[in-house]
């Protein structure tokens, strides 16, 4: 029995290798020993679900132990990096998805034991409850559907405006804690709001909020953004250096109007985009082919907007909710599309959301 949690930071970390495999590297049988011996070691840090909440101290010894592992992975081959980013039943690694047969390795499964750790541990600790799924979004019939592509102009219009990007964000997420036996309903885990901020030596500082008060901070030492951040450098502000800019971490997103999407999010948790990275986003989602208008919405913080969606494998559907007259980035959030006996999933479903506060 395998629990799924997401993968808070949005990335996955370049993978491990076992000790001593016992077969040739690259082979079916040597990513098949590499899978059992990752396995087993999740599976002794993930709490059950009738476990109690995490202490605070026991909290921060496997926060230390994961953050570990993640600092004494090495980066792999051009392929391994690519190959991080899918998972063959239709779920990208980047939010921790992990079900016997798809591969993971132990540094990105650190972190999304991490996550793990952290909803347990906020739950104890603010005393969060969990809430009830939230519904899909819904289309507001009443206001008319905006093109991306006119969205995308207006963005470009704006993009001399004053503000620049920077390091971290503001945002409310949420998320369900998934199994995959077919017996057991997803978990309802607290929805969070953290607000992150970077300097130029890399130190900064995490917040945790809660009804609008910081319940928590972290002071983050120099180097913290080079050692933890996927995407270091500040994001380009054309649409074609953005496209190279993401295709670097994967390459996938070239011609994928999927994984260009599962990118741009990951980029959303680590910057907050200015007035021009903003139009180099909405400008490459414009001409990303399989990204369709769903209609105008309300986000999960009740601003209007126009969302837009894309489907992987007809398993899940991304979608991005715009200011219609900005373009500025108001939301993301990942739903299934088709029902799933194994996880308890319907279509319309919502697996995870991310609110942009800033």
């Amino acid at each position: 029995m395998n629990a799924l949690f997401r993968n808070r930071s949005g990335a996955a970390t370049p993978s491990s290798r076992p000790a001593d495999p016992a077969h040739e590297e690259g082979s079916q049988e040597w990513h098949e020993a590499r899978d059992r011996t990752e396995l087993a070691a999740l599976r002794e840090m993930v709490p059950p679900p009738a476990a109690p909440r995490l202490s605070s101290t026991r909290h921060a010894e496997l926060e230390a132990h994961l953050m570990n592992e993640i600092s004494d992975t090495t980066a792999t081959s051009d392929a391994a990096k690519s190959a991080k980013s899918r998972s063959a039943a239709g779920r990208p690694w980047g939010f921790g998805w992990l079900t016997p047969g798809r591969s993971m390795s132990l540094g990105a499964a650190a972190a999304v034991i991490a996550a793990a750790v952290a909803g347990f541990a906020v739950t104890g600790s603010s005393g969060q409850t969990a809430v009830a799924a939230p519904a899909p979004l819904k289309v507001e019939n009443s206001r008319a559907t905006v093109p991306l592509a006119t969205v995308a102009k207006r963005a470009a219009a704006l993009a001399d405006s004053p503000g620049a990007a920077h390091r971290g964000t503001h945002r409310r997420e949420w998320a369900l804690g998934m199994w995959d036996d077919g017996k057991h309903k997803p978990e309802q885990m607290p929805v969070t709001e953290s607000r992150d901020r970077f300097n130029a030596d890399g130190s900064g500082e995490a917040e945790d909020i809660k009804d609008g008060r910081v319940v928590h901070r972290t002071h983050l030492p120099a180097g913290s953004w080079e050692k933890f951040a996927t995407f270091r450098s500040t994001p380009p502000t054309t649409v074609r250096g953005l496209a190279h800019y993401l295709a670097k971490d994967n390459p996938d997103t070239r011609g994928s109007a999927y994984w260009t999407m599962n990118s741009v999010e990951a980029l959303l948790r680590e910057w907050t985009p200015g007035p021009a990275q903003t139009a180099a986003i909405d400008g490459l989602l414009a001409e990303q082919s399989g990204l369709r208008a769903l209609g105008p919405v309300k986000d999960r913080a009740g601003r209007q907007g126009q969302a837009y969606g894309v489907d992987f494998k007809k398993t899940v559907r991304w979608t991005i909710v715009l200011d219609e007259y900005t373009g500025r980035i108001l939301g993301t959030e990942l739903s299934s599309i088709k029902t799933d006996p194994k996880m308890q999933l319907k279509p319309g479903d919502v697996e995870q959301y991310d609110t942009y506060l800033d």
